[in-house]
């Protein structure tokens, strides 16, 4: 399954060229990973190493990485298990001339706003911003289900606070529609008020701005849980 930059390139550019690829990021189901690194070995490409959220980096013989994540996030950021991905899939076999699986519009849409939050990002991150509400336009579906969707993933928190971001950032009416229509949820608009002012002053790498993005999981234990385990994977072996 294509995901980040591979299927943005084609799915929200005119020109390709517009959405410029560090590397390229597939999802495969985890029981296939080992599989898959095997037959790409086979065929030329040279395992790199592995990301903190076990993705394999696999160098390719046209020069850029290839990365193979078996999940988008780590287990206990967001609720978005690989099973479900696929399960909510189509096959395509037009859009890269190969067989592959195309997420939903919706996932993709969950996927870019959990992506901002968990990488420490706020209003001066207008790419991305603007990425999320050219997404919208793929949407063919009520502000209503994309805010239940959302809540389902486990993002009312950080949904809350990327879309009154895009809508300030672009005027993307679709991103407040969806806002208005999260759950009521006092603890979360504290929160939310909090990152605001937080991650506005903090480099995105910084400690601080990291216990920030945490909170803005679905609940406190689950951020907690989450930033837990970010801290144990970032902590060298002794």
């Amino acid at each position: 399954m294509p995901v980040k930059g591979a299927l943005l390139q084609h799915w929200l550019y005119d020109d390709p060229a517009e959405r410029p690829l560090t590397d390229v990021d597939l999802l495969v189901p985890p029981e296939d990973l080992d599989r898959a690194v095997m037959l790409l070995q086979r065929a030329g490409y040279r395992r790199a190493g592995r990301s903190s959220i076990g993705a394999v980096i696999m160098q390719t013989p046209l020069g850029i990485a290839l990365d193979l994540h078996p999940r988008l996030f780590d287990r206990a950021r967001y609720r978005l298990p690989t099973n479900e991905l696929f399960a909510r899939s189509t096959e395509d076999h037009t859009l890269f001339g190969v067989s592959v699986r195309l997420p939903s519009t919706l996932d993709v849409y969950a996927h870019l706003i959990g992506k901002f939050g968990s990488d420490h990002l706020d209003a001066r991150a207008v790419a991305r911003l603007d990425e999320i509400a050219r997404m919208a336009s793929r949407l063919d579906t009520a502000p209503q289900t994309a805010a239940g969707h959302l809540v389902h993933c486990g993002m009312r928190r950080v949904a809350r606070y990327a879309l009154a971001l895009v809508h300030e950032a672009t005027g993307d009416a679709f991103a407040q529609q969806v806002h208005d229509r999260l759950p009521f949820d006092p603890v979360g608009w504290g929160i939310v008020r909090l990152a605001n002012l937080a991650l506005g002053g903090a480099e995105a790498r910084s400690r601080s701005a990291a216990v920030i993005a945490h909170t803005l999981n679905e609940s406190l234990p689950r951020g907690m849980r989450s930033g837990l385990g970010a801290m144990l994977q970032r902590t060298p072996a002794r």
